[in-house]
């Protein structure tokens, strides 16, 4: 052991001009124990082979240093400690057994990549401090999984639950950004996830990122794309909840894992509201309290609440409520509230003006709200006696038309989002007319021959995201919170409806 440590110290003192530490053809570096390898603005090239025991080997200094050689380098711990902005450059593939640590600095893979052990791990990863790849490579790791339970492999960033048997799933994460039919590109990070049990799984998969590694996507709008032919075609698989500031999308009830990657929306939603719901309530002799949800909005101002006491003609403008979207956009469900000063003793009637960032509006249904009398009974209207808390609830899900308050073409959909059974009907068709639903991806679930303001019932669809399409309307987004059991049929070549 003593020669030992005396042949590392003359070893290290001899490397100071040549700048890097070389391990000869034939030659071993074995590291003893907890040995710890500080190359301080060193290159390493391994030529022979690396023996690391339980040791670690950390870079530190503020200047780039490389990892090169002929021979697999196997890593028991590896540790980024790099300030100045330095990095640690990948110049052939590497091995790691327990840990790649981050302190500072960053690993870029250079179109080489990192094979993680079963049982090894990523610590330290941040905004700043983190593996890159902007010209390839990836990471991979496999492990088996029966039944995983929120299992994060590697700290690779994709977690999987899953009630089956996955068998053996090998997980690389890369750094480069997707591209193909489906979308225009995605963010810089892709997941290619293989179980070898790899049908009717019921996973579900949260996917997380950085910030930095966004590339112009909007944050708000994400969703996870897969493609099942190596990146050719993309599907969008959409989302069942995320979180910007955790930095992850997620999504429930995936059948089969391939290659994924985030992505902004693809479904073009009109400016506006969808899955609107307003109520309003008199708590008290001399307010209302108004509330509303919305489940998505596009380019969205705000909303202008208006008034109508039913001794008056018209509306009146009363508060104006800003969106909570962030820059007008969001694909999750908002809340708001509002308390508007009314001592009237007799109805209101209510409406919400919907404002979008390009001057465009429309109208909610109104909501009537009875009054409080004096007596502290009725609503002044004579016999009709309702207590101050009453309301009526109106749902609707209103689409946005330039500078207008009634629609001549028009698909109402109700209630949206539902548990996989809503109505729908159609103003503004001459004809019998054929309705098709599809699934996001652009499977077609079910067909409907319709007339002009008929209500056809659908029932039993699977949670998921789908697609309201009319022939001259346009197509409606439809949100399925609920589980229902039909399948999509297979595309029918005898359908010659143009859609």
């Amino acid at each position: 052991m003593k020669k030992f440590l005396i042949l590392y110290k003359l070893l290290l003192v001899s490397l100071v001009g040549h700048c890097q530490l070389n391990i000869g053809a034939g030659a071993q570096w074995v590291n003893s124990g907890n040995t710890s390898v500080v190359l301080q603005d060193l290159n390493l090239v391994n030529d022979g082979s690396i023996i690391a025991g339980t040791g670690s080997f950390k870079f530190t200094g503020s200047q780039n240093s490389s990892i090169n050689g002929n021979s697999l380098p196997l890593f028991n711990v590896l540790e980024i400690s790099k300030s100045n902005n330095a990095k640690i450059l990948l110049n052939r593939n590497i091995s790691v057994r327990a840990l790649i640590n981050f302190i500072s600095g960053q690993l870029e893979l250079n179109n080489n990549n990192v094979m993680l052990s079963p049982t090894a791990n990523i610590a330290g990863e941040s905004e700043t401090n983190r593996i890159t790849g902007p010209n390839g490579g990836f990471v991979e790791i496999t492990q088996d999984m029966n039944a995983p339970a929120s299992v994060n492999a590697g700290n690779l960033g994709a977690t999987i639950s899953s009630s089956g048997n996955l068998g053996s799933v090998t997980i690389r994460r890369g750094h480069l950004s997707q591209t193909g039919t489906g979308f225009t590109n995605s963010i810089n990070r892709y997941y290619l996830i293989a179980p070898t049990n790899n049908s009717n799984l019921n996973t579900t998969l949260r996917l997380r990122y950085f910030d930095a590694e966004l590339n112009g996507q909007n944050e708000n709008s994400l969703v996870i794309y897969q493609s099942n032919n190596s990146g050719a075609d993309w599907n969008n698989l959409s989302r069942s909840g995320n979180n910007i500031n955790a930095n992850y999308v997620e999504k429930t009830g995936i059948a089969s894992m391939a290659l994924q990657t985030l992505a902004n929306d693809n479904v073009q939603q009109a400016d506006g509201v969808t899955g609107l719901v307003f109520t309003g309530q008199r708590k008290k002799a001399t307010e209302v309290t108004l509330k509303w949800t919305s489940q998505t909005e596009t380019n969205m101002s705000g909303y202008q609440i208006q008034r109508r006491l039913k001794n008056e003609v018209s509306f009146n403008d009363r508060a104006f409520v800003n969106s909570l979207a962030p820059g007008g956009n969001s694909l999750s469900q908002l809340s708001y509230q509002n308390v508007d000063a009314n001592s009237f003793t007799d109805t209101s009637f209510y409406r919400l003006k919907i404002m979008t960032t390009s001057n465009t509006f429309t109208y909610s249904n109104e909501i009537a709200v009875p009054g409080k009398t004096k007596g502290g009974g009725g609503n002044g209207g004579g016999g009709n006696n309702r207590e101050a808390g009453d309301t009526v609830i109106t749902t609707a899900s209103a689409k946005t038309i330039p500078q207008a308050n009634t629609l001549v073409k028009k698909v109402t959909v109700g209630p949206n989002p539902n548990n996989g059974n809503f109505f729908f009907s159609v103003n503004g068709i001459e004809k019998e007319t054929i309705a098709t639903l599809y699934t996001i991806d652009g499977k077609l679930l079910k067909q409907f021959k319709i007339v002009n303001l008929q209500q056809q019932k659908v029932s039993d669809i699977p949670t998921g995201l789908y697609l309201l399409k009319i022939p001259g309307f346009e197509t409606q987004k439809i949100v399925v919170n609920g589980k229902g059991n039909v399948a999509p049929q297979s595309t029918r070549s005898n359908t010659n409806t143009k859609l």
